[in-house]
């Protein structure tokens, strides 16, 4: 019996019974990459299932650290999969995909850095249609550490824009969300899906359950058709502000995520009306009314389970300029790293400046009297201090934005973070994907 997704899709929801603060800007494309998208097809099987299937074990233990690549840092940025810090990371989230507002059907964005862009070791004149770029350097990666996992990020700042989620409320839409994006997970040998919808409206939350509902339905299914006892994940990238999180079905999503991954940043920034914190802990004497400790006790309050809670740190400071310090009036946001008002975390502190720490609100940034200059970021000690409270709190983790701003050494916030856990995530990726449309995807590499 051969089956392409679509059917085994109808098969898993006719037996599986369902429950049913600011944008953050920082986790854009920049405006001036110029976008290649190509369609991928649904994923269609040349292979029969596996009789029953078999039973989808949760192996997940200890802690997580996940880390944002960006496909549009291959060039600028020059930081190439090779750098991604891979000992001390269990999950990479590639960003980003699209999805048409309409057909629901989820597209790459940039197919020469995702899939052809050769690097060193990759030939010319391999036979047959065979897998390049990213992709293939991050299945590499996976080989090497096979507790690894690269999940594709759907949506982001970006991709969040104009309408972006209007295909939530038709059901034909939300299959073609489903196909597509397992479509794009059997052919580039990744191991699930990321949302990152910024945000939902009340009027959407119900249909976004269903979407996730479907999603994780279409992905069991698929685990299943290929005797996969490990399960592919689906993870959410949620606001920290509670105009957006208080529209969550939170109760319901948890049944669903295998893992929360908090936005705990841009609580401040060039929008803002006083120089603030961007990421700070605790409220404290804050301005802007936004803390992480707040935002968690609401998601743990309203049904989500801590262990699949990961707070996000952001690697990249916010600028406030012409201010006389922290809650102050402010004129302007710098110039920036990469976008205007936001600089790496790896150039940071400017010379010059004055680095002050709070553990009261668990925060800290860095202020030039001369120049009249605040930068909000996290240093090592409020990294450190943010690790202890994952910990304390039995959350799952840790999560990064974005992998190409960290410092390298024992000031890297990655680094930092992960040398608090006393252990993480060994729960094993995957590498067959037998329905792909790539030669070298379906050999493993030469090693199946």
């Amino acid at each position: 019996m051969v089956l392409d997704l679509f059917s085994i899709i109808l098969v898993a929801f006719a037996s599986i019974l369902f429950d049913t603060a600011h944008a953050t800007e920082a986790m854009r494309r920049p405006l001036d990459f110029k976008s290649k998208l190509k369609p991928n097809g649904a994923f269609h099987s040349n292979h029969t299932l596996f009789g029953r299937g078999v039973l989808l074990e949760d192996r997940t233990s200890q802690m997580k650290s996940i880390g944002y690549f960006t496909n549009w840092g291959v060039y600028g940025r020059n930081f190439q999969p090779s750098d991604i810090p891979t000992d001390r990371l269990t999950h990479i989230l590639y960003a980003f995909a699209d999805v048409n507002p309409f057909t629901g059907v989820v597209t790459l964005t940039d197919t020469y850095a995702d899939q052809t862009k050769h690097y060193p070791g990759d030939s010319w004149d391999d036979v047959g249609n065979n897998l390049y770029g990213c992709f293939k350097q991050l299945y590499l990666l996976k080989l090497k550490n096979r507790s690894l996992k690269v999940l594709i990020s759907v949506g982001g700042y970006t991709y969040s824009q104009s309408g972006h989620f209007n295909f939530l409320s038709n059901t034909t839409s939300r299959t073609a969300f489903v196909s597509s994006a397992i479509g794009l997970l059997e052919d580039n040998g990744l191991d699930g899906i990321d949302l990152d919808f910024e945000y939902p409206t009340a009027t959407q939350a119900s249909d976004f359950v269903s979407l996730l509902s479907e999603l994780r339905a279409g992905l069991d299914a698929y685990a299943s058709w290929k005797g996969d006892t490990t399960p592919y994940e689906i993870s959410a990238a949620v606001p920290a502000g509670s105009a957006n999180y208080q529209n969550l079905l939170i109760a319901d999503m948890d049944k669903i995520l295998t893992s929360w991954n908090l936005m705990a940043y841009d609580y401040a920034g060039s929008w803002s009306n006083i120089s603030d914190d961007q990421a700070n802990l605790y409220r404290g004497n804050t301005g802007q009314g936004v803390d992480t400790d707040a935002t968690i006790k609401y998601y743990r309050a309203n049904g989500a389970t801590p262990s699949k809670i990961i707070m996000g740190i952001p690697i990249y400071g916010r600028v406030f300029e012409s201010t006389s310090g922290i809650q102050q009036s402010f004129s302007g946001a710098g110039l920036g790293t990469w976008t205007p008002g936001v600089y790496d975390y790896k150039a940071l502190p400017f010379p010059g400046a004055i680095v002050v720490e709070d553990p009261a609100t668990g925060s800290s940034y860095s202020y030039d009297a001369i120049k009249q200059e605040l930068v909000s970021y996290d240093t090592p000690a409020i990294v450190k201090q943010k690790a202890q409270y994952i910990s304390d709190q039995g959350l799952g983790g840790s999560m990064y934005w974005e992998l190409s701003a960290d410092k390298n050494g024992t000031d890297s916030v990655i680094a930092t973070a992960t040398g608090v856990f006393v252990g993480l995530d060994t729960t094993p990726n995957h590498l067959f994907y037998p329905g792909s449309q790539f030669a070298n995807i379906i050999n493993c590499m030469g090693t199946c």
